[in-house]
């Protein structure tokens, strides 16, 4: 069993495995540069929410985290 790492998002507290934290918070802090909009890490947390409900989960996987990446990837700015 791997260890677990808190993960704060938008305000949402994720506890996420070790072996991926690094790569969520190198995710987030990418995209963060790209979209300097509030909205945008809202949605990133709402998006890990719902993956982690769809799968019953209250722990962040690398799966997680590269079905949300490949789900924000082209995440733009609403017009």
């Amino acid at each position: 069993m791997s260890s677990q790492d808190k993960v704060t998002i938008s305000g949402v507290v994720f506890h996420v495995e070790d072996t991926c934290r690094s790569m969520l918070n190198d995710y987030l802090k990418s995209f963060q540069q790209k979209q300097k909009d509030a909205w945008c890490e809202e949605r990133l947390a709402e998006l890990l929410l719902e993956e982690l409900n769809e799968v019953g989960k209250q722990i962040v996987t690398e799966e997680q985290v590269h079905h949300l990446i490949q789900k924000t990837k082209h995440l733009q700015m609403p017009d």
